[in-house]
């Protein structure tokens, strides 16, 4: 599943199944309903590891995660890019692996994007079910905003 080359690509983490652990597949979806041009949307992955396959080649990832952090606010949003995330935190991702872990490994096997943001959206129940507890999903729009913000400026920077 190789990205080329001036692609663009956005990933929602997380599991469906799993309450507010699904923000960032629900925020994924809602930009796969934009059908912006040149941009490949991604949700079928659980684990950061496999971003590696996702995410080759792209000028610009936009990688969505729900968050799980001591006072945590539910529905606060948080844009940052790889390098302000210590890999292996525990207030970054609800994963075994996360994403500062899954670009380490990708800088080693020269499988990373240009570019790389990350959008949170902080939760609060990744318990069993289905459905974002209602501030979650009251943030899906800002994230879903702020990723179309990121995708126009690379492609403005791409353009010049």
């Amino acid at each position: 599943m190789e990205v080329t080359t001036g692609a663009v690509v956005v990933v929602g983490l997380g599991n469906r199944y799993r309450r507010d652990d699904g923000a960032g597949v629900v925020a994924a979806g809602a930009l796969r309903d934009l059908a912006l041009p040149d941009v490949r949307v991604v949700t079928d992955i659980v684990e950061p590891i496999s971003l590696l396959d996702a995410w080759s080649g792209a000028d610009l990832a936009v990688v969505i995660d729900a968050v799980v952090a001591p006072a945590s606010v539910p529905g606060r949003v948080s844009r940052c890019a790889v390098c302000d995330v210590a890999a292996g935190s525990e207030a970054v991702s609800s994963h075994r692996v996360d994403v500062a872990v899954a670009h380490a490994l990708g800088q080693a096997l020269d499988r990373v994007p240009a570019a790389l943001t990350l959008i949170t959206i902080e939760v609060a129940d990744t318990g069993h079910g289905v459905g974002l507890t209602p501030p979650v999903a009251a943030a899906v729009p800002e994230v879903v905003r702020m990723a179309v913000e990121d995708i126009n400026r690379v492609r403005h920077l791409t353009e010049c």
